[in-house]
């Protein structure tokens, strides 16, 4: 995709600041902040953006246990469930993420956050309680939330802006 010079700038401070706001963009563009958002408009319309994630310290917020799951979800879930109600099963209220991937062992991986691993044990024995006839998990990885080293994209995002191809 080919993005204007002014997009590829918006979209860089953007990057760097997610909180940065239209005035303090248009200062560093030296065009107005109505000009910068209606850069935003196109790169949304161009589905460049989807969102503005939030990068949180889980620590702060007393999340002390990442857990990192490869599961299972079995073809009998097909028939239980309709695909809107597969979030059931797929994005549980601990999920951070969720990775559909095309294997057969394993079809997704999952990361959960969890305050301790008294939460952790429960709600994987809760899970299995309720859809152990649809899901297996076949692996789980527990970290703690300060192991996390990488959390961002960030660098790798601007890299491939300084190497986008201006439209």
């Amino acid at each position: 995709m080919k993005l204007t010079k002014n997009e590829r700038f918006v979209l860089r401070l953007m990057v760097q600041n997610p909180l940065m706001t239209n005035s303090d963009i248009s200062k560093s563009l030296k065009i107005t902040a109505q000009g910068v958002g209606k850069i935003r408009k196109q790169l949304n319309e161009k589905g460049v953006i989807k969102d503005q994630e939030l990068r949180l310290d889980y620590e702060k917020l007393d999340i002390n246990i990442l857990a990192i799951a490869l599961i299972k979800i079995l073809p009998s879930v097909f028939k239980r469930f309709k695909n809107n109600e597969l979030d059931k099963v797929v994005r549980p209220i601990n999920a951070i993420r969720s990775y559909a991937i095309p294997e057969t062992d394993i079809t997704h991986i999952i990361i959960y956050a969890f305050r301790n691993i008294k939460e952790y044990d429960t709600y994987f024995r809760d899970v299995l309680d309720e859809f152990g006839d649809y899901v297996e998990i076949k692996h789980s990885f527990v970290l703690s939330s300060g192991s996390v080293i990488k959390s961002s994209s960030k660098e790798m995002i601007l890299d491939v802006l300084n190497k986008l191809q201006i439209g």
